[in-house]
């Protein structure tokens, strides 16, 4: 499971211009100060050796849990790309729900995904994917080898088994606590 925040995002900066760490900040509404990213990794080629920076012009909604976010985020990086491709409704997602439901294809387009992922110490793993922020990306400052895309891919692999592990452990450490509902049938 990950903690989404994408419709609370006021906005952000992430800051991949030294190999190896992803600094940022991210506006939350309803949130004075902004969370801080401290995180190990590369971003994907796209935003390798890049500052990105995005807003969010869309109406933002508190995330439910955003209290439990913590300020500073440490840890490391999944994915990190605005170059993510995914299919976006031309209409509003409640007509194409209804569409669909009744067999048709709802009008639709390609197009590029904001998608920020991270693996955070306190917080597991957390996620933002849009395709509604404005970006404005820099001029990289390092370009990316095969051989380190490769390497980047590696670690995003392993924090995911990471969290994917405790986040199992976690639900069997929860099971072993509950009584079975059928015992005293």
């Amino acid at each position: 499971m990950a903690f989404r925040i994408h419709d609370s995002v006021v906005r952000g900066e992430i800051d991949n211009r030294v190999k190896g760490i992803v600094r940022g900040k991210i506006w939350l509404e309803s949130r004075a100060k902004p969370v801080t990213l401290k995180l190990k990794g590369n971003a994907w080629p796209d935003l390798a050796g890049c500052l990105l920076k995005f807003t969010n012009l869309q109406k933002r909604v508190p995330h439910p849990e955003l209290d439990s976010l913590h300020a500073i985020q440490k840890g490391t990086i999944g994915d990190i790309t605005a170059s993510r491709k995914v299919r976006v409704y031309d209409i509003p997602t409640e007509d194409a729900y209804m569409m669909r439901k009744r067999g048709e294809k709802p009008p639709e387009h390609m197009a590029n995904c904001l998608y920020l992922e991270w693996f955070s110490e306190l917080n597991g793993r957390v996620v933002i994917e849009s395709t509604d922020y404005i970006l404005d990306i820099s001029v990289p400052e390092w370009r990316m080898t095969p051989s380190e895309n490769i390497e980047r891919a590696k670690l995003a692999a392993e924090s995911m088994d990471k969290f994917m592990h405790r986040l199992t452990e976690a639900i069997k450490k929860h099971q072993r606590g509950q009584k079975d509902p059928e015992e005293n049938l």
